[in-house]
């Protein structure tokens, strides 16, 4: 008699543990990797798909982002590209896109980001002949910091031909420094 109490109390100890140890396992085998609830999609008749689990991929140290710009007035596609900054490693797409914004992700890798953005004025590749504080100045459109004067000359606005003047104070945009040189040296003489 003394043997079956005891074989109860071990049943009644043993059992409990087994059914708390069973519910936990199967609580944890239904989390994923990423510790969210697998939810399989089923079809019409209720029937479970498989489907692979979504990992989302993040930019890796080293990966770099690509530039791409459309500029409106050149119509001309101007691509630069730089190493990611070590703020952005470990981020996500969508997390990407928010320190991004005004630009459009065309791809994003862990290794490589391609970004896309239309901007107005002309791009890099040209000059712009116009007037900073009455007198004539060559400037050139940096992206990051805009318009830039590259050349400052000694010519007076006020002592060219009225039609110079116009153009100038309109902005005369020019494809090559050689170019540039001959146009100065045109309204100078």
């Amino acid at each position: 008699m003394f043997t079956r109490r005891r074989n109860r109390s071990a049943l009644y100890i043993i059992l409990p543990l087994l059914l708390i140890t069973g519910f936990s396992v199967s609580y944890f085998l239904s989390y994923d990797v990423s510790r969210q609830v697998k939810h399989r999609p089923t079809t019409e008749r209720n029937q479970a798909v498989e489907t692979a689990p979504l990992l989302k991929e993040v930019i890796e140290p080293g990966a770099k982002i690509i530039y791409e710009r459309l500029y409106r007035s050149c119509n001309e596609i101007y691509t630069d590209e730089d190493d990611v900054s070590t703020e952005y490693v470990g981020l996500t797409e969508e997390e990407f896109a928010k320190a991004y914004k005004g630009w459009v992700i065309k791809s994003f890798s862990p290794t490589e980001v391609h970004l896309y953005r239309e901007e107005d004025g002309y791009c890099p590749r040209h000059y712009i002949i116009g007037e900073k504080d009455g007198y004539v100045v060559v400037y050139k459109n940096d992206p990051d910091r805009g318009m830039t004067p590259v050349q400052f000359t000694d010519i007076q606005l006020i002592s060219l031909r009225r039609e110079y003047q116009e153009n100038i104070r309109e902005g005369i945009v020019v494809d090559s420094e050689e170019r540039v040189y001959q146009i100065l040296a045109e309204i100078s003489s």
